[in-house]
């Protein structure tokens, strides 16, 4: 993650008569519950850039049983594994209380190759969610066949693009029933390059590997749908819809209507180089980042963005925007305005400070405690073990953040939050979802070179919770991107 959209279900909380003001807890049950994939990824010592970023993870109901499942990707090595002994991506099937069994064999899924990110989508609105994974190396899209396989059918489909892909933002952005995508591009990386400033292999005084700095970056990737009288082909459509060539360092992208015109515009947190913001017009895309002040922190500099989310924090009606960053930076919030200006809230809602010393990945606004407003959780970790030589003011193992929303500025609340947030690792990507039905969101965490986190969430469901499945009309079939609003009386 690298923030990805693959909610089955939306979970709108409202205030109750119960429950009273108790904080809830998370709680680690990955091993009792099955979830036990070593996520792996080069050498402990990092010797290139690629063995730092390995870590999507995607929830999805694939098998259409009614409760959520949990998609992980894996990594590799610059030297590669013998046959047979490759890491690769596991699938869990959800089977209830708490127990859940590796099918990403038999399902066809045990993606082998350096994954990136993961993204559920039904891209060919046959009603079965399917899988689109961003991989250094050639991207895959697993189809869902509906019989709880999958066939990966990315060459065929026109979208098996082979370099360093971050992540996919699914979405109909040119209203015509079907879903496309934006794919976020990171580097053009040969492992055998060394940048010619020698300072992009430092940090702080310490030698670490090469980049992103003083590499070539690669450029992002527009897909159009052409839909069912297309054989549910992708056309690569950058050009067309108006998506610049920059060749900046993309780690997440995220599909929203920043402007509430009615479609769907586009952000892209990018590592050391600006973040970008694309307005829609009707499937024609314009660059308004410097415009809506998106692009920079609040001083002005480029930030190492790395993780992505959007909510309405401030409950005034529209969508807000978070980017995670790199440590001795902070993380930003940046405050819809409304109709798509922005201004950063990193500092005065209190986010900023806290993030100073952690380096944040994957991240999200979710309503950890059902009392009707949007908190914040951020997965820490950093990318340079040896930052665990020195006394630099940060460590390579880190305890991730948990916000709670207090009208608006946020209090970090990790510490007293129950024992799983109180652990230190070096964490990558994260999804949020009630894996138990029970009205509570709860959190699947990976973390490199590790095991999951599975966080249950216990006691978040104390006030009143209303559960909803969306369903779309035409390709859509998910409603991806859809806006739901609950009135309740008092």
């Amino acid at each position: 993650m690298w923030f990805v959209l693959v909610a089955i279900w939306a979970l709108a909380g409202c205030e109750g008569d119960g429950g009273g003001a108790a904080r809830p807890s998370f709680v680690d049950v990955a091993a009792e519950a099955g979830v036990h994939l070593r996520t792996v990824s080069g050498t402990p010592q990092k010797e290139h850039i690629v063995e730092c970023n390995t870590g999507g993870t995607a929830l999805l109901d694939y098998d259409l049983d009614g409760d959520v499942d949990i998609f992980i990707v894996n990594g590799s090595s610059i030297a590669g594994y013998a046959p047979g002994r490759e890491p690769r991506a596991e699938l869990y099937r959800n089977d209830g209380a708490w127990r859940f069994t590796g099918v990403g064999r038999e399902a066809g899924v045990a993606h082998v190759g350096w994954g990136m990110g993961a993204t559920a989508a039904d891209y060919n609105a046959d009603g079965w969610p399917d899988l689109y994974l961003a991989n250094y190396g050639s991207n895959a899209l697993y189809e869902n066949e509906g019989d709880g396989t999958f066939v990966d059918v990315a060459a065929e489909r026109g979208v098996d693009f082979s370099g360093w892909s971050s992540s996919a933002a699914f979405g109909d952005y040119d209203l015509d029933g079907d879903l496309d995508f934006y794919l976020a591009n990171y580097i053009d990386f040969d492992p055998a390059f060394r940048p010619v400033d020698p300072s992009y292999c430092t940090w702080r005084g310490i030698d670490v590997f090469c980049g992103p700095r003083g590499m070539p970056g690669e450029r992002d990737q527009f897909y159009r749908n052409d839909g069912p009288s297309a054989g549910w082909t992708f056309a690569e459509a950058s050009g067309a819809f108006g998506i610049a060539d920059y060749e900046y360092y993309g780690f997440a992208a995220l599909a929203g209507d920043w402007d509430e015109d009615g479609d769907l515009d586009i952000y892209i947190a990018n590592d050391s180089t600006p973040n970008v913001l694309y307005r829609n017009d009707r499937g024609a895309f314009a660059d308004v980042s410097l415009l809506s002040a998106t692009a920079y922190s609040e001083d002005g500099r480029e930030q190492g963005g790395m993780g992505l989310a959007g909510g309405d924090y401030d409950q005034d009606g529209d969508f807000d925007l978070f980017v995670t960053n790199f440590s001795h930076d902070n993380n930003s919030l940046y405050d819809n305005n409304g109709r798509g200006f922005f201004t950063d809230a990193s500092f005065s809602s209190a986010l900023g400070r806290a993030s100073i010393s952690s380096l944040g990945w994957g991240t999200g606004f979710f309503d950890c405690d059902n009392d009707g407003d949007d908190d914040l959780f951020v997965a820490n970790g950093h990318v340079y073990p040896a930052v665990d030589l020195r006394d630099l003011g940060t460590r390579y193992a880190q305890r991730n953040h948990l916000f709670e929303n207090r009208d608006g500025a946020f209090v970090e609340v990790g510490a007293a939050s129950g024992p799983g947030l109180a652990v230190e690792k070096s964490s990558r990507g994260s999804a949020f979802g009630d894996l138990d039905n029970d009205g509570d969101l709860d959190i699947v965490v990976v973390n490199i070179d590790d095991t999951p986190t599975l966080l249950r969430n216990d006691g978040g469901n104390r006030h009143n919770y209303l559960m909803v499945r969306l369903l779309g009309a035409g390709g859509n079939t998910e409603a991806i991107c859809a806006r739901v609003s609950v009135s309740v009386d008092g």
